[in-house]
């Protein structure tokens, strides 16, 4: 919690300073800057008009104001709250001949209308890409920072900081025409700090410390101008003992073989789907149970029209429940077992009214699979559902105003586990 303080005060520095800079741009054109930690390996198509000789310069600052009829996503929905978020950012793009260096910045700082002691934060976020461009051979590299919190759970929770880091790697050689192969790393370490809630003074976040190192290879073969047939093969290994900590029985390898199809960016469908055999092995001698079976994961984006775009995302994967749930250390599958099968997909439809103005819906719904009792005593089990609805008015190419609505529904079989959330919100961001 220490370094959240220190972090508001560097924060509204920043944020003066981004004003300053947007009222200096006013007359400058770009697109809407994305700062979605989801893309942070993507290189962003900016086309501002703030330059230091070849440097490219995209300030951006975002207010959101929403409403939301369940804040802490309880069975009795009993707590609502205004909430408000501010996340201004800077994007630095160079292009060095063919190759490519970005670096963007960003923050969130959330502040809620009650309820100001569990739920207020302000996250941050860096991230750095290279992209390297020898002809056959291509390189991309980079790094992944954020200091983010998890959300309460409750009136008498807090949030639980943590420091999260990714390094990553591609290296991608063209044989022929036809193929191409490409090897992967990736490095990721999360770090909770050792602050404590008085709800439960027991608990220490930093039993969910964790070390993940995944790398493997993929094979391309071109099937049609557009579309590739790949193979992957991955390798990952997580470690969450060797932090000086109570040893909790969760380290693990996997291995997935998968077979799928990629379509280049030039084509009408854009994405890639793949899937087969996944298997995780736990460390021998503890409570954890080895899982192998089918998992895949897809993103595809398919445009009808000029004016009509279908995204579909889906996945079926293992994923690690946390140690503190368990409230005793040396508890290995926790209160809801070691790990669940979570299996769904998300669909949305992206339609372009005018220049100006747009409209986009989409449905999700996930299974979650928990395959283990724990300390629960019976194997968890949930539904989740969401669909949302909202506008986009681009007032000017450095002005927007968005507005939306979404409904949430997990039905679990486990006790205080289940809730329903509406949320309504508007965002007005500018963007150079």
């Amino acid at each position: 919690m220490r370094f959240k303080r220190e972090w508001r005060k560097k924060t509204t520095s920043v944020f003066a300073f981004l004003l300053l800079f947007l009222g200096i741009a006013f007359e400058t054109q770009a697109q809407q800057i994305l700062t979605s930690t989801d893309d942070v390996q993507t290189i962003q198509d900016l086309p501002g008009n703030i330059h230091l000789g070849p440097l490219k310069i995209h300030p951006g600052v975002s207010v959101t104001e929403y409403y939301t009829s369940n804040i802490f996503k309880e069975e009795d929905h009993k707590r609502g709250a205004l909430i408000t978020k501010v996340s201004p950012g800077i994007v630095l793009q160079l292009p060095i001949r063919r190759h490519f260096f970005q670096l963007d910045y960003h923050a969130e700082i959330i502040e809620a209308e009650r309820f100001h002691k569990q739920y207020d934060t302000d996250s941050h976020f860096a991230n750095g890409i290279l992209d390297l461009d020898f002809n056959r051979l291509t390189i991309l590299a980079g790094d992944n920072w954020k200091s983010d919190s998890t959300a309460p759970t409750g009136k008498s929770d807090i949030r639980q900081d943590y420091l999260q880091n990714r390094a990553f790697c591609d290296i991608s050689y063209r044989l022929a025409n036809r193929y191409k192969v490409t090897g992967f790393y990736r490095n990721t370490s999360r770090q909770f700090d050792n602050y404590r809630s008085s709800f439960d003074p027991g608990v220490d976040p930093r039993w969910d410390n964790y070390m993940e190192n995944d790398m493997g290879v993929d094979l391309f073969y071109r099937l049609l101008p557009k579309t590739s047939v790949l193979f992957e093969y991955g390798f990952t290994h997580r470690n969450v003992t060797d932090r000086g900590l109570p040893d909790t029985d969760r380290d693990s390898d996997s291995h997935r073989y998968w077979l799928g199809l990629m379509w280049e960016p030039t084509a009408k469908i854009v994405g890639t789907i793949k899937g087969g055999r996944y298997q995780r092995n736990y460390d021998g001698g503890g409570n954890s149970k080895d899982w192998s079976g089918f998992a895949m994961e897809g993103d595809l984006k398919y445009q009808l029209t000029s004016q009509d775009t279908f995204t579909l995302k889906g996945s079926r994967t293992p994923l690690e429940t946390s140690v503190t749930e368990a409230h005793l250390p040396g508890f290995a599958p926790g209160r809801y077992g070691t790990y669940y099968i979570s299996t769904g997909g998300t669909f949305a439809y992206n339609h372009r009214f005018t220049y100006k103005i747009s409209g986009i819906a989409d449905v999700s719904f996930f299974n979650d699979d928990y395959r283990e009792k724990g300390s629960l005593g019976k194997k968890r089990n949930d539904d989740r559902f969401a669909a949302g609805i909202g506008g986009l008015y681009q007032i000017r190419d450095w002005l927007a105003f968005k507005l939306g609505y979404r409904y949430a529904n997990s039905d679990s079989n486990a006790d205080d586990e289940s809730y329903q959330e509406n949320l309504f919100l508007g965002t007005l961001s500018l963007n150079f």
